[in-house]
């Protein structure tokens, strides 16, 4: 966590040590107002299982109401999930079956918490770590401290598990080739979620990819202070 990330953290944290005696944070959650509510959740900041109690994903609340609608008149829906988090307990409510797969290990056992704790039996997380980079490794993380490891087995997961699925999130490392590989798995109406999509290093790429139909879902974002934008993205 960067040096400013870390001090906003803190300092939430130090302000909702106070707020908590006052019963602000319960009467913003219980409110009718969406910016209430926002507000509530930015006392949440990196906290997964509050996410999870106020039932969200950490996507772009637009985003959320297109795939929650989308997910709507399909009860039975498969779905595929690169980077487990609140998102996965989220989409197993309102999916018939979620394989979700996570490099980092440490976070894996508190999602594997956080799925015994609400869902009954549809979500399977897949653990793969990454393995250190050799001068083949094709599959690499733009992210600062993991370019030097290879993601070829995270990525190639959802080989392993076979779909068509009916939406994939690309939602961890390895995004533009976690996306490539998505798409030979997509069902013929099915989406694939692209969070924080318009960074450069992912924006680059996929607006120049041919074949594609893209919405750009921009808005505020649960525990966020700022805007982010989430992409929905079909075959055309």
């Amino acid at each position: 966590m960067s040096g400013l990330r870390g001090a906003y953290v803190t300092g939430v944290r130090s302000v909702r040590k106070v707020v908590d005696r006052t019963g602000l944070l319960d009467r913003l959650e219980q409110s009718e107002s969406p910016k209430a509510r926002h507000v509530r959740t930015l006392f949440s900041i990196f906290d997964a299982e509050e996410m999870v109690r106020m039932d969200l994903a950490w996507w772009s609340y637009p985003a959320m109401e297109r795939v929650d609608e989308f997910l709507s008149n399909r009860p039975d829906a498969r779905i595929f999930e690169y980077g487990a988090g609140a998102s996965t307990v989220w989409l197993a409510r309102r999916a018939g079956r979620i394989d979700s797969v996570e490099h980092d290990t440490n976070w894996a056992e508190s999602v594997k918490e956080m799925l015994a704790a609400d869902t009954t039996g549809n979500a399977k997380l897949h653990v793969v770590p990454p393995t250190v980079a050799t001068a083949e490794t094709t599959v690499r993380s733009g992210r600062v401290g993991h370019t030097d490891l290879d993601f070829a087995n995270y990525v190639s997961t959802i080989d392993e598990v076979g779909g068509p699925f009916d939406l994939v999130v690309v939602d961890g490392r390895a995004r533009i080739d976690a996306f490539r590989r998505a798409l030979d798995h997509l069902a013929d109406d099915g989406v694939v979620v692209f969070d924080n999509i318009r960074r450069k290093r992912y924006w680059d790429v996929l607006s120049a990819m041919p074949g594609l139909r893209i919405e750009l879902l921009k808005g505020g974002t649960p525990t966020l202070p700022y805007p982010t934008t989430t992409g929905l993205i079909w075959r055309d």
